[in-house]
Order: C-alpha cells, then structure tokens, then sequence
C-alpha cells in the first residue's frame, strides 16, 4: 500500500485505447491517500495495453480498490499496473486500507470530462495520411489547371 502514491475506491464508467496505452475514466467515491487536489470525483488511470510491461484492465462499472501511482509510461492523471503485490482470495483489502488511513475523504469535485471519442493509433494515422495525400492530389491538379 505504500507504494501506491494514490489509493481510491472507485468504478470505471468509460476506456479508450490507442492500441500501446489504455485509458480509463473512474468515478471516484472515496479518498484513502493522495493529495486531495490529486484526486477529483472523475479522474483518468491510464494503463498499458494487453497486459504489456505490467499493464492491466478494468471491468467497466464494477467498483473497485484502487492503488495507483503517478504516471510514468501513460498519458493520464494517475497510472496503474498489474506488477504488485496480491491478496489471496476472501482477503478484505478495504478493510486493511481503512485500518492504515482512516475512513478515507469524499473526492474534490471536478476532474476529467468525458469526451466519449475513441479512436485507435492506426485510424488517427490512417486519417491523417489521405488528408496529406488529398492535399497534394489538389496541389498538382490546381498547378495543371494553371499550365493549361
């Protein structure tokens, strides 16, 4: 638990993903440790994807123990990952949590706004490439227009 630089109770709502990083939106209900401006009522934990180097995933609207740190390899207000330590089955890890820091504090309102758009690395590139290629498709058709 002390590794964690933030620990929250909280459920994930919505994930986007650009193939390499995973980010999920949480809506935060209780503060066990972190900064109370670092935790908001919905804030962003980015993850990365298919389990890579510790990445891990989230079942959308299951509330859940978070530890998190601050991020390192994800574009996102806090990070988790999947390479700590582990409770055994029947373990009841909120109550540890509640015996070491208290009752915890309800989030500061505010935090990351849902923009409900996902899109993946290669359709963003993919996208970005035909705009390119369009652009000088008509850069060469207007120079031809202007030789004739």
């Amino acid at each position: 638990m002390s590794v964690s630089s933030t620990v929250f109770l909280g459920t994930p709502t919505e994930k986007t993903s650009d193939g390499f990083e995973d980010t999920y939106l949480f809506d935060v209900s209780r503060v066990y440790k972190g900064d109370l401006a670092s935790v908001t009522s919905v804030t962003s934990v980015g993850t990365l994807a298919n389990g890579n180097g510790c990445g891990t995933s989230y079942v959308l609207g299951t509330e859940q123990l978070m530890f998190v740190s601050a991020p390192y390899d994800v574009d996102a207000e806090h990070e988790g990952h999947s390479c700590g330590p582990a409770t055994e089955t029947g373990f009841d890890i909120q109550a540890a949590v509640e015996s070491v820091y208290g009752a915890g504090y309800a989030p500061s309102a505010g935090g990351t706004p849902s923009v409900g758009v996902s899109a993946d690395r290669s359709t963003v590139i993919g996208g970005g490439a035909a705009v390119a290629l369009l652009a000088v498709l008509g850069w060469f058709g207007w120079k031809r227009r202007r030789a004739q």
